[in-house]
């Protein structure tokens, strides 16, 4: 009797010490260790070589052309679960890097206005003799000459854009997988098996469709204008217009109809995901005896975790993103800026029709640049739509 009295007055004083006289300290510390612990094992179970190797190629066209940046020292603050940015200095570096591009353009100013000069001569004596058939075949050779310097840097700038776009879907291609991965761990399953597909063939046809078909009917909408700014007998401007409305108006379509269905097939799933999360929370909590709570509390737990890793990866992606898009937009803006500034200073020379269609192939590239944006700002926001997907699920759960 007497030892089972003493072993109640024994647990009696556990019990009353464990209750009021707890360890604050050593549970704050587990709990602040294990989410930072949580987040390293998980960024080092997903598969991220592809992308690896996409910030790894963009990074190495940010050391030659911007200094200190640089994406790989990102990834590994994403890996220590710290995410420091300056912004400031990256706008910066791309300004500097702008005016490079139209200083190393100039070389191609100056072929331009000599050659511009030669034939502003030429025509001047063209005009004093009507009939000197070889003052107007020097002439067209001139023009050819020029044209030909032009059309070659105008392709190397299409060619520019379309390797842009290419790197940006095969980009995306890498990034959407892992975001999805983390969207699942987050409890989004309806929203993956929504978005998995539609990303997927969107990607691949708008690429597809803005490289075979846009880029085209902007070259020969430039090569046609320019043929009827140099001969008066062959006109074929009205085609040329033709062909530039139409690469304007397919941007256009393609912008609208893949953000609308990206967003509508995001949301729908959304909240689907959101309304059975908060229904499995519940559930968990009330009918799981005794570990109920903890164990709704810990998947909380895990999914915050995942929460912030999905972010980091998307501040990533679209970090990588707007580099991989700046830089190819920043060159061909540089030409097209070369090309307005040489058709500029040909009208005070005499070589009207020749600057006219220097300042045509300056707009073209206009709407080469417009093309490259368009195409960049569609994945961003489809990186947003997707990132954000996990975060509005999380907010209705």
């Amino acid at each position: 009797m007497i030892q089972r009295r003493a072993r109640r007055a024994l647990l009696a004083v556990t019990l009353f010490f464990l209750l009021f006289f707890p360890r604050p300290a050593a549970a704050a510390a587990a709990t602040t260790a294990e989410p930072e612990q949580f987040v390293a094992e998980q960024f080092e179970k997903l598969n991220l070589g592809e992308l690896e190797s996409f910030i790894k190629r963009v990074d190495q066209d940010l050391h030659n052309q911007l200094s200190g940046f640089s994406l790989e020292k990102v990834l590994d603050s994403i890996r220590r679960g710290k995410l420091d940015l300056n912004l400031a200095s990256v706008f910066k570096s791309l300004l500097d890097f702008l005016f490079r591009e139209v200083l190393t353009h100039s070389a191609l100013l100056g072929k331009l206005l000599v050659l511009g000069t030669i034939l502003a001569l030429l025509e001047q004596l063209q005009g004093a003799f009507e009939k000197n058939t070889v003052a107007q075949l020097a002439h067209g050779i001139g023009v050819l000459g020029l044209l030909t310097v032009a059309l070659s840097s105008f392709t190397l700038a299409l060619n520019t854009g379309r390797e842009a776009i290419g790197n940006m879907v095969g980009f995306m291609q890498s990034i959407i997988p892992v975001l999805l991965t983390l969207m699942a761990a987050l409890g989004s399953l309806t929203s993956v098996a929504l978005l998995h597909p539609v990303i997927f063939i969107s990607l691949n046809l708008l690429g597809t469709l803005i490289r075979n078909i846009v880029f085209p009917l902007i070259f020969c909408a430039a090569i046609l204008g320019i043929v009827s700014h140099v001969s008066e007998r062959f006109q074929v401007s009205r085609l040329a217009e033709l062909f530039r409305d139409g690469s304007v108006a397919l941007i256009t379509l393609f912008l609208t109809l893949f953000i609308g269905i990206l967003g509508i097939q995001g949301v729908a799933g959304a909240v689907t995901d959101g309304i059975g999360l908060r229904t499995a929370k519940f559930l968990t909590g009330a009918f799981v005896p005794v570990v109920g709570g903890v164990l709704s509390d810990a998947v909380e737990a895990v999914m915050g975790c995942s929460l912030f890793l999905k972010n980091a990866v998307g501040v990533l992606g679209t970090l990588t993103l707007f580099f991989m898009c700046a830089l190819p937009v920043v060159k061909i803006l540089s030409a097209a800026v070369i090309y307005r500034l040489a058709a500029a200073l040909m009208q005070p020379l005499g070589a009207q029709r020749l600057g006219e269609s220097l300042n045509l192939l300056g707009n073209y590239l206009f709407i080469v640049f417009a093309a490259v944006a368009a195409v960049g700002l569609m994945f961003f926001i489809a990186l947003a739509i997707v990132v954000g997907l996990g975060n509005f699920t999380v907010m209705l759960r």
